[in-house]
């Protein structure tokens, strides 16, 4: 088959995409892109086959409306060899910033995380889910916003039964609601 063009369109999305740390629905990308539904989805539509047929480490998976990129099955004992290496070791200074951020403000957007250290997040919570310290649920207020919070594992590593347990916990907790309220 010919090589198919990779339109600006096509770009862009792959670019979005890549950036993003959680699926993105055809609204949500419309949003980013100023671009109408229909047009998103045949680029994306194409995309996809773009990068299975060109043999791309890369694929988009979708799921309704909503799309996602992943490494290609054919890649995945090198890939996983790299989590494994990612999983070992000490946490980075901006995974122990971001652990310290969700810990006491918990449960919280990515959103207001990237907005408490002024860059954004998106890998070094990649990082924190892919050890099982943080975990992430639908936040059911907004759609397509998940909110983040600490672990077991986490709880369980730093030998405390209860989050309130962290130091200054009450004292945080108060701080917050005080400017939640204003």
């Amino acid at each position: 088959m010919d090589n198919l063009p990779l339109t600006n369109t096509m770009l862009l999305l792959e670019a979005l995409l890549f950036a993003a740390s959680e699926p993105l629905s055809l609204n949500k990308i419309a949003q980013i892109t100023g671009e109408k539904k229909a047009i998103i989805n045949d680029s994306l539509m194409a995309l996809a086959k773009l990068l299975e047929e060109q043999k791309h480490g890369l694929r988009l998976i979708n799921k309704g409306e909503d799309w996602f990129m992943v490494t290609a099955p054919e890649a995945s004992a090198v890939v996983q060899k790299l989590r494994a290496e990612n999983l070992e070791g000490n946490l980075s200074p901006a995974s122990q910033e971001v652990l310290a951020i969700i810990a006491y403000k918990g449960p919280i957007p990515r959103s207001e995380i990237n907005f408490i250290r002024g860059v954004d997040s998106t890998y070094t919570l990649h990082q924190l889910l892919s050890r099982g310290l943080i975990e992430r649920q639908p936040d059911e207020k907004r759609a397509n916003v998940f909110l983040y919070s600490i672990s077991f594992k986490t709880l369980q590593y730093l030998g405390l039964t209860d989050i309130k347990q962290l130091p200054h916990y009450d004292e945080a907790q108060s701080n917050n609601s005080k400017i939640r309220n204003k």
